[in-house]
């Protein structure tokens, strides 16, 4: 039977985690040899392309490494699509990072986990080592790997501090509209434009200051900001927009609970909760009031219902026809006065009665990112206030 949640929660490799200790640089130049050794070249690489393949072996092994003993998880998958079109802007190249994986698969250094229509996921030899569709190909260090790493002094335990997490040298990005069936949404070059100096600035700013700020019991390293549908042609850096740490580990990713352990300067923190703020925004660009209660969703359906139906159709420019594939089960696991009446269609006679603002949703012009984008700016500039005014640090 497939471990779903487990090829779920495989790490993003981010190459951002290059060997930065004598045994880690000792142990990249060794599997990089022996990557040589098993080539089969006509000619010898470029003296640029080969200063980008030993950077690329070493990036790679960082973040399967990374993956590996992840401090709360542990022994995670980690992926990386392999079309070029998900290596813009990344300091790895497609066909170098393929070739590099496929080196490591032949060395017996890692198991290639491949996406797309087979059954089976184990880890075992008889096994095919692929999975259903929908998720890109996730790769496992194998014992060979791990005991080469401890036989050039790495300790397992700290592989994280021999392949440290470096801030981006690129603090913002841009993604492409999501096609269907696209597992991941294809990032374009950053235009520079004076918009997109003034976000970089911000950000930058933003990054200085809370370095400084002793953030415990979470992670934090740096924040790069993250614009959507960069395809489009109204994009003008006003499209998405919001702010994700670095790397895959930080606090953005833990569970309530956890964040609300969290320490700031040995303060513990508040967490504020913006209520249905893509609705309020909503409301604000129509010139409209919200509706007068004390819980915005309470209109005789259950809540999880209602912010369901939201978050669903906020992601489209349309009204769903029906729950999403396996939403129904999920609705009933964890909301037990969800019933069988309640379709998508029969919800969304509901809901429109008590919000009219949304009855013109398919043709109102304002797509989710465009609300996105105005969220992420007052979260930002709430931030900067903070920050200026009250010499408060936050982190969203």
């Amino acid at each position: 039977m497939e471990d779903l949640d487990f090829i779920k929660d495989a790490r993003f490799m981010s190459f951002l985690s290059p060997p930065s200790t004598e045994p880690a640089l000792g142990f990249v130049d060794h599997v990089t040899s022996h990557i040589r050794l098993i080539e089969q070249r006509q000619r010898a690489r470029s003296k640029k392309n080969e200063a980008s393949f030993v950077n690329g072996v070493g990036l790679v092994l960082g973040d399967l490494l990374q993956g590996f003993e992840d401090e709360e998880k542990g022994n995670r998958l980690s992926y990386h699509p392999k079309s070029p079109v998900h290596f813009k802007g990344e300091v790895i190249g497609a066909d170098t990072f393929n070739h590099i994986i496929e080196m490591l698969v032949k060395l017996g250094f890692i198991r290639e986990l491949k996406g797309k229509n087979i059954r089976d996921f184990m880890f075992n030899k008889n096994a095919p080592q692929t999975y259903s569709a929908g998720y890109a190909t996730r790769y496992f260090p194998l014992p060979t790997l791990i005991q080469l790493a401890t036989d050039y002094g790495l300790v397992i335990g700290q592989f994280q501090e021999a392949f440290p997490t470096q801030l981006p040298t690129k603090v913002v990005e841009v993604k492409a509209s999501k096609k269907p069936n696209e597992l991941q949404t294809r990032k374009m070059k950053v235009k520079s434009t004076s918009v997109s100096k003034k976000s970089e600035e911000l950000v930058l700013a933003l990054n200085d200051y809370l370095d400084k700020a002793k953030l415990e019991g979470g992670y934090f390293k740096e924040f790069r900001r993250v614009f959507n549908e960069g395809d489009r042609k109204e994009f003008d850096y006003n499209l998405g927009g919001r702010l994700y740490c670095a790397g895959d580990k930080g606090y953005q990713n833990e569970k309530s609970e956890i964040r609300s352990q969290m320490t700031i300067g040995g303060e513990h923190v508040v967490e504020v909760d913006i209520n249905a703020s893509y609705l309020t925004i909503l409301h604000g660009l129509k010139g409209q009031k919200m509706p007068n209660r004390d819980d915005v969703y309470d209109i005789g359906l259950p809540r999880k219902v209602v912010k369901e139906w939201f978050t669903m159709t906020f992601g489209v420019q349309k009204f769903h026809k029906s729950w999403l594939k396996g939403q129904k089960q999920k609705l009933k696991e964890v909301c037990p006065e969800f019933e069988d009446k309640m379709t998508m269609k029969y919800v969304e006679k509901i809901i429109l009665q008590h919000f009219p603002i949304m009855q013109d949703w398919p043709e109102a012009g304002v797509r989710w990112s465009k609300l996105m984008f105005i969220e992420s700016e007052i979260i930002i500039g709430t931030m900067l206030e903070l920050m200026e005014t009250y010499n408060a640090p936050s982190f969203p």
